[in-house]
């Protein structure tokens, strides 16, 4: 059965590169932190996805990059890279099983070299699914995007599914997309919402909470702003 609505949270979204700043340095501190997080909000603990990203800033800068790069080449399966203007980042896919010691092995490379206007030179990337649960540690229904007809709120945002996507370097970041499976804001919708704040390694921002409703038709839902519930 359809659901009639969901309350969602998108703080700094994903689709316009914003993200929360950790106040947490280097990289075991920022993925201590984040992991924190999700065991403390989530069913699901492993992440999803892990790839780590080296680029090539030249000029003597990075004097161990041909090395890592090999040792990377013989721990992980290398995948597409990408350009950040005149910088090309080479990526790895990462075994969710093998993050914490990378984690690790990562932090003695400290500091990592900035990419002038690209951020760090050294990242890891992380997302987490996040199935969230009540008081009594029971998981909430409808936590699945086919509850509301696959509805996208913003790319590759689905109500029914809550994601942590982190950047861990010398200066994490981390972007939280909620879908709160309520119709309205009700009891449990701010028990949770409050959990969720306290949990998260930052403050969450106020502005950006919305309440989504079923159309008329039943074909859509419609997104709008409301207080943050907690």
């Amino acid at each position: 059965m359809t659901r009639l609505g969901a309350i969602t949270y998108d703080g700094l979204p994903i689709s316009s590169g914003g993200a929360h700043s950790l106040r947490q340095k280097g990289f075991v501190a920022g993925f201590n932190a984040l992991q924190g997080f999700v065991d403390a909000i989530s069913l699901e603990r492993e992440p999803t996805s892990v790839s780590v990203e080296l680029f090539d800033i030249g000029s003597g800068s990075f004097s161990h990059f041909i090395s890592l790069s090999s040792e990377f080449d013989n721990r992980f399966e290398q995948k597409n890279g990408r350009n950040i203007g005149e910088y090309l980042g080479h990526q790895w896919r990462v075994p969710a099983s093998e993050l914490e010691s990378l984690i690790h092995d990562v932090e003695r490379l400290r500091p990592i070299p900035l990419l002038g206007y690209g951020g760090r030179s050294l990242v890891v990337h992380v997302y987490w699914h996040l199935i969230l649960f009540d008081a009594s540690g029971i998981q909430f229904p409808f936590q699945t995007r086919d509850s509301y007809e696959d509805f996208e709120v913003g790319t590759r945002l689905h109500l029914g599914e809550s994601l942590v996507y982190a950047r861990i370097s010398e200066n994490s970041t981390a972007s939280l997309f909620l879908s709160l499976p309520f119709e309205n804001v009700q009891p449990e919708c701010i028990e949770l919402a409050n959990r969720i704040n306290e949990a998260f390694p930052t403050r969450l921002s106020t502005k950006h909470w919305k309440r989504w409703t079923l159309t008329k038709k039943g074909t859509s839902y419609l997104g709008r702003k409301i207080p943050a519930p907690f």
